[in-house]
C-alpha cells in the first residue's frame, strides 16, 4: 500500500484549533483582536514603484474600511499589541476584496517579524512576507501620520518605503465593527503571503473569529 504524503502542517494545525477552540469558548468572544473601532478610510497610492504588485505600484485612489483593535484585548494603560485591518472592496483574488493586516512591531530588519507592544512598537509590519507577481518578498507596513497612516513596503533586509497614504474618515456603528470578519490570507492574484504558515494563519483567524461578541 503506497504510504500517504505527509503534512508539514498537520500537527500545528490540530495544536492551534484545539488552543483557539478552547480560548474562544472561555472567552465568548474573539480569541485574537475581541475588540476595536471601525471607520470609513480612503487609500491614496502614490505610484512609480517597481515591487510587481498593482497595488504597490501604481497611482490610484481607493475605498476602505479600517479597524483599528488591541490584539489581546487588554485594558488601556495596559501595553498591548495593536493592530490595523484594512479592507479594499474589489482589490482581492477574483476580485474579492482585499485584506491587509498589520500589527505593532520593531521597525528595523530583523525586528520586523516581532510582534512588539504599543507604544514600545512604533512601526506596524505584517509580520510575515508577501510574495508579489514579479517574485519579490516583501513585508507590509504602516506608520502614524497625522490623521491617517503612511503606508510601507520593505524587503526583507532593507528600509521601509511609502506607497501609500491611508486617511480615516468617519467612525462606523459599532455593530458594523463588530461583525467584521478580515481574511488577510488570502491576498490578491499578485500580492499573496508566502505559503510558509498561511494555512495555520487562515486558520487561526477562522476560529478566532467563530465565536461572535
Amino acid at each position: 500500500m503506497p504510504l500517504r504524503s505527509l503534512d508539514p502542517l498537520a500537527v500545528p494545525r490540530a495544536l492551534t484549533s484545539s488552543a483557539l477552540a478552547l480560548g474562544t469558548a472561555v472567552r465568548g468572544a474573539r480569541v485574537f483582536h475581541p475588540r476595536g473601532v471601525a471607520r470609513a478610510a480612503t487609500v491614496e497610492t502614490d505610484g512609480g514603484g517597481a515591487w510587481g504588485a498593482r497595488l504597490l505600484d501604481g497611482a490610484g485612489r481607493h475605498g476602505a474600511v479600517v479597524r483599528v483593535s488591541r490584539g489581546a484585548g487588554l485594558p488601556e494603560p495596559l501595553p498591548d499589541v495593536v493592530g490595523l485591518a484594512i479592507r479594499l472592496d474589489g482589490l482581492g483574488r477574483d476580485g474579492g476584496p482585499l485584506d491587509l493586516l498589520v500589527n505593532t512591531a520593531g521597525g528595523p530588519p530583523g525586528l520586523r517579524h516581532v510582534f512588539l507592544p504599543a507604544p514600545l512598537g512604533r512601526t506596524f509590519s505584517s509580520v510575515l512576507p508577501y510574495r508579489t507577481g514579479s517574485g519579490r518578498t516583501v513585508l507590509l507596513g504602516a506608520r502614524e501620520a497625522g490623521d491617517g497612516y503612511d503606508l510601507l513596503a520593505a524587503p526583507l533586509a532593507g528600509g521601509w518605503t511609502r506607497w501609500g497614504r491611508l486617511t480615516l474618515g468617519d467612525p462606523l456603528p459599532g455593530e458594523v465593527s463588530e461583525e467584521l470578519r478580515f481574511r488577510p490570507t488570502l491576498g490578491a492574484d499578485d500580492l499573496q503571503p508566502v505559503a510558509l504558515f498561511r494555512a495555520v494563519r487562515d486558520l487561526s483567524y477562522r476560529l478566532s473569529q467563530a465565536v461572535r461578541p
